[in-house]
């Protein structure tokens, strides 16, 4: 997911400092992701959502989360990520569905909280003993990084009850119209790009719905869906395994020609130019 090594195992663990590189394009990965941003600041970008985070912070990913983190040069970051697989955090757990269970995984808005002094300590004690116990391997190793999972999104949801809605989501509130579209557009961005299919599914007029979403988000319906689709458009692109004309018929383009004009309008790029730059 980021230009770190791979571990064979179900989780691993890293450390960002200012002298390492975030990887700047979006990606979805294949693991949960649990961070503490302890110093500086990252620009988050966390589905269609894009916020600076400022330390101290702790931020939480879900695998279907596309993201990219990059750091703010002002103030260089210095974080401990944890990454891990559900089977291996729920291999002895009877609620299959319990990551599910956390809206901060997987909802926008909630993918970072700021934490208090006091907050921050209890989260670096967490990451002091994951760190330790994946540098001296552990004789239970996993046990122990399984506890300190559960510890963290414990933490996590309190510090989020604690605070309560933060400022984006309080500010959408002010519009259920802003909301429920950007519900509808991730679920259906894939196979409608028309402005009035959401509009109609909304009960509102185009119209309204454009105006409504500028006021409140600075952008515009059409805006919106099209940066769903770029989004969608490079993760799928990064992956070899896909032809880029099986994406533009997943991305549900009546042909590659189509969305390869597409892509360029937004990118500055053609499809073959990004992939070439990217998994080169």
């Amino acid at each position: 997911m980021f230009n770190l090594p791979v571990s064979n195992k179900d989780f691993f663990f890293a450390e960002i400092t200012k002298n390492s590189l975030l990887y700047p394009e979006p990606r979805r990965s294949e693991t949960y992701s649990i961070s503490y941003l302890r110093a500086g600041a990252v620009y988050l970008q966390a589905g269609l959502t894009t916020k600076r985070v400022e330390a101290p912070a702790l931020i939480t990913l879900a695998p279907t989360v596309v993201r990219t983190i990059q750091e703010d040069p002002e103030m260089p970051p210095s974080m401990e990520m944890l990454f891990f697989k559900a089977n291996f955090l729920l291999a002895n757990h009877t609620n299959v569905f319990y990551l599910m269970g956390f809206r901060f995984f997987e909802k926008e808005e909630l993918h970072s909280c700021s934490l208090t002094v006091a907050e921050a300590k209890r989260t670096q004690n967490v990451f002091d003993i994951i760190k330790s116990t994946t540098k001296t391997n552990h004789v239970n190793e996993q046990q122990m990084i399984r506890s300190c999972i559960f510890l963290l999104i414990t933490e996590a949801d309190a510090f989020h009850k604690s605070q309560g809605k933060n400022s984006q989501e309080a500010a959408e509130s002010y519009s259920p119209l802003a909301v429920s579209f950007k519900t509808l557009l991730l679920k259906e961005y894939k196979t409608h790009r028309e402005v009035k299919h959401y509009a109609g599914k909304l009960n509102v007029t185009p119209k309204h719905l454009s105006e409504q979403l500028k006021k409140y988000t600075g952008r515009t319906a059409g805006n919106w869906i099209d940066e769903a689709i770029i989004l969608e458009s490079k993760v799928l692109l990064q992956n070899k395994k896909f032809s880029i004309a099986e994406i533009s018929a997943q991305l549900n383009f009546i042909d590659q020609s189509v969305f390869g004009k597409f892509f360029k309008i937004h990118t500055g790029l053609s499809p073959l130019q990004y992939r070439k730059i990217t998994i080169s």
